[in-house]
C-alpha cells in the first residue's frame, strides 16, 4: 500500500504539476485556479478517506465576487471577499492526508 505523502503527490500532480512540499496553491507567483482547487479537493477528501469538517476552501480561495459591482447588491455567493488568501501547500496537504483530517481550521 502507498503512504500517503506519494498519494498526495500522485494526486497533485495529477491535477496541476509535480509541486515542492512548500509551494503553495492558493498564493504565490502561479495559484491555481479555485474551480480546479475545488475539484481536486473534492477528490483529496474522498480518495484519501480524509474527514474535510474544518476546512474553510475561502480561506485559501477567497471568492473574487464581481468586482465592478458594489457587495451590497449582490447575493452572498457573488459577493467579493476581501481577505488575502492564505498559503496552502504540500506539506499541508500531506499532514493532513497522514492525520485523517484536515489540521488547519480556524
Amino acid at each position: 500500500m502507498m503512504n500517503q505523502a506519494l498519494l498526495v503527490k500522485k494526486l497533485v500532480k495529477k491535477h496541476f504539476w509535480d509541486m515542492a512540499g512548500e509551494n503553495s496553491l492558493s498564493t504565490g507567483n502561479n495559484p491555481v485556479l479555485p474551480e480546479d482547487a475545488a475539484s481536486f479537493f473534492e477528490e483529496y477528501f474522498n480518495k484519501l478517506g480524509i474527514d474535510p469538517i474544518n476546512f474553510n476552501f475561502q480561506k485559501y480561495f477567497p471568492n473574487e465576487g464581481i468586482r465592478f459591482l458594489p457587495n451590497a447588491l449582490l447575493p452572498d455567493y457573488l459577493k467579493t471577499d476581501h481577505h488575502v488568501a492564505q498559503a496552502l501547500t504540500l506539506e499541508m496537504l500531506i499532514a493532513s492526508a497522514e492525520a485523517g483530517y484536515w489540521l488547519y481550521g480556524d
